[in-house]
């Protein structure tokens, strides 16, 4: 089998800039099977769990499962996290039957953290009632034998930020830019409102539909200003790799003993917003183990041709200071995204006379 390095197997090489991945859901699980077997001993991750700590949830296409309130039934695994796996399956019985739903269940049950961040991810969805805040539909228990594992039912969306920036490697076009931050501005907006730090914003955790966004994964999510938080350790990572924030470092690093709060989701928004816009992501965070000058993002930004990356350029300089004080609010970011792309438009309009209106 011929393959190109560097480039995953079930990428369409056909797929030209501005189109996006279609995925085959057998020829990814093919793929995914073909890339484990064709990798090499030495790059195979090895993970170490005690049967006290780790249950591996295993259920067969079609299988049936019950949550407090829905039927539900097995379609297909998804893929697994920090915290455990998730499956796509449909409502079986009932009002909602035939509705396509994802099932996130926690398989480090013997980790006590773990099990209340898992707890703790669904009591902030439930507060959090936004059109571009992943839903939680229902909540349940899954047994097998002697264990018992938790799990809880949510929206399905089938596509992710991740794979769309990956697939348009020179950015997005501005008219499915601009609906898309400004959608993720909105959701952020009303998680801080309610008093809620995501804390793990990245394009993994936006999923879509194509149109609109849905903000998942809160799993490291905190609770600000209440009593019986679940926070990380001090000298633990609380973040994304990639999309770690100046905070998220200091305390990782036991640099600092405030956690990371709201401006630390700027941050990490910013960034994703310049990926999204140039496919460059200029964070330099994780360098700082290595590198002791401690480069900031600001200065690994690239200076493009065109009014428009430069003017979202001058809002993202401001989301990624090194000091979250200087940071701007989720209110503000959203105001100069209108104003952005107010300009967009009435430029395209002056210049072709019909409104930009292109699909994602």
């Amino acid at each position: 089998m011929h393959m190109t390095q560097n480039v995953p197997l079930f990428q369409n090489r056909n797929c030209r800039d501005g189109a996006h991945i279609n995925f085959h859901p057998f020829r990814c699980r093919l793929a995914h099977i073909m890339q484990s077997v064709l990798r090499p001993a030495s790059s195979m991750p090895v993970t170490k769990h005690t049967d006290a700590f780790r249950f591996d949830v295993k259920l067969r296409p079609g299988q049936r499962l019950q949550a407090e309130s829905l039927a539900l039934e097995n379609l297909e695994y998804l893929g697994s996290g920090g915290n455990g796996s998730v499956f796509r399956m449909i409502i079986a019985e009932g009002a909602l039957r035939g509705l396509i739903v994802a099932v996130k269940f926690l398989e480090t049950i013997g980790e006590e953290e773990r099990v209340k961040r898992f707890e703790q991810e669904i009591k902030i969805l439930r507060e959090v009632n936004h059109p571009h805040v992943i839903k939680v539909l229902d909540v349940g228990r899954y047994t097998a034998g002697s264990r018992s594992v938790p799990f809880f039912v949510m929206e399905y969306q089938p596509r992710n930020l991740e794979r769309e920036t990956n697939s348009h490697p020179r950015g997005i076009h501005p008219d499915a830019f601009f609906p898309l931050c400004l959608q993720m501005t909105s959701a952020l907006i009303h998680i801080h409102a309610k008093d809620v730090s995501h804390r793990d914003l990245k394009p993994a955790n936006i999923l879509f539909d194509g149109t609109n966004i849905k903000i998942a994964d809160f799993g490291i999510a905190s609770l600000l200003d209440r009593s019986a938080l679940v926070k990380s350790a001090k000298g633990k990572k609380v973040g994304p790799h990639f999309y770690m924030s100046p905070e998220q470092w200091a305390w990782w690093k036991e640099e600092s003993s405030e956690p990371p709060g709201k401006k630390s989701d700027i941050f990490q928004l910013g960034l994703i917003f310049i990926r999204m816009l140039t496919g460059f992501n200029p964070n330099t965070v994780h360098q700082w183990e290595k590198d002791t000058t401690r480069p900031t993002p600001r200065s690994k930004m690239r200076i493009y041709d065109g009014s428009l990356v430069n003017a979202i350029s001058g809002i993202v300089e401001e989301m990624l200071e090194v000091e979250a004080a200087q940071r701007p609010s989720a209110e503000d970011v959203q105001d100069r995204l209108l104003n952005a792309f107010r300009g967009y438009s009435s430029h395209f309009t002056a210049l072709y006379g019909v409104r930009p209106g292109r699909e994602f």
